[in-house]
């Protein structure tokens, strides 16, 4: 019997060990695949509005690209949204994507009455107008969150103009709020134009406050008109420096401009909104270093520690 009870021991230490091994492994997969869920669908989500991609001229599939590598490697989620899409009720929408960064690529100008006095800025849709399509939007239009866009005054004769957006859309009319959102214009003009009269620099906030009254944590755009392959290069740069590099929002605006310059033609500078410092200290949370920390303090402790976080080096 003792001999029997000897031999039999070892096989239940064994049996443990396997025991546990096993829980071990399906709590390492579980983890894994937890952190792969994560990553994959609770990440910050990024907008890429490509208003341009309207005009096939205007196209850029390597700046499309650079952007999505950009994202996916830092394990950021992205929707591309091509020039179609951008109708008057696309950006009433715009605030439901939960998104945490907004790249906007659109065509935008600095409106003037009929006097010539400097109006208000209009983000370009994809939308056609006309006083039948405007019947569309009673309270928009009369209200005049929503304003005629064109590119030139022989293109609106020929009636090639479009809807655009202002700031009173962007505050009244934008359904839902925005969550510490960025928001990058890439437009014209997005935060101040130049004054034809005395060639000044006129810095320009309303619709960098109406995003910002509409919950976003910082709009940045240029100063002033500026060349479509300029800003795609500045705004890659900008995302490097963001995302890649976690670069602060002061560092990243003020790193791109040394690095990509002041538009070649208009001498245009890229701005960031409020000027804050708690603003120009934020950094865009990086989603592998805190999921991955999270989950593996949810499943291989019996307790979380509720005040540990996972800083990123800067």
């Amino acid at each position: 019997m003792h001999a029997r009870n000897g031999k039999r021991k070892p096989r239940k230490k064994k049996s443990r060990k396997r025991l546990a091994y096993g829980v071990i492994a399906v709590a390492c997969i579980f983890a894994f695949f937890l952190v792969y869920s994560s990553l994959h669908s609770s990440s910050p989500k990024v907008a890429i509005v490509d208003h341009l991609s309207f005009f096939p001229e205007q196209c850029n599939q390597t700046f499309v690209d650079t952007c999505k590598n950009i994202l996916e490697t830092s394990g950021l989620t992205w929707a591309y949204h091509k020039g179609e899409e951008v109708t008057v009720n696309f950006y009433r929408n715009l605030p439901s994507c939960g998104t945490s960064l907004i790249i906007l690529r659109v065509h935008s100008a600095i409106m003037k009455t009929e006097k010539g006095i400097i109006s208000i800025l209009g983000l370009f849709t994809s939308e056609r107008y006309s006083v039948e399509a405007a019947r569309k939007y009673p309270e928009d239009v009369e209200s005049h969150r929503l304003v005629e866009a064109f590119f030139s005054e022989e293109e609106r004769k020929q009636g090639i103009s479009y809807f655009g957006i202002v700031p009173k859309f962007v505050e009244k009319s934008m359904k839902g709020e925005f969550k510490d959102t960025i928001v990058v214009m890439m437009g014209c003009e997005g935060i101040g134009y130049i004054n034809t009269s005395t060639g000044a620099r006129v810095m320009y906030t309303d619709m960098a406050e109406a995003f910002i009254n509409k919950g976003a944590k910082v709009y940045i755009s240029w100063d002033g008109p500026v060349g479509i392959d300029h800003t795609d290069q500045a705004t890659v740069q900008l995302l490097k420096s963001l995302i890649l590099h976690n670069r602060t929002i002061k560092r990243a605006v003020t790193e791109t401009m040394e690095i990509v310059d002041k538009d070649p033609t208009y001498n245009s500078t890229l701005h960031y909104y409020p000027k804050t410092a708690e603003v120009g200290n934020y950094t865009i949370p990086n989603p592998k270093s805190n999921l991955i920390m999270n989950v593996i303090y949810t499943s291989l402790t019996a307790e979380a520690p509720t005040k540990t976080k996972h800083r990123t080096p800067r």
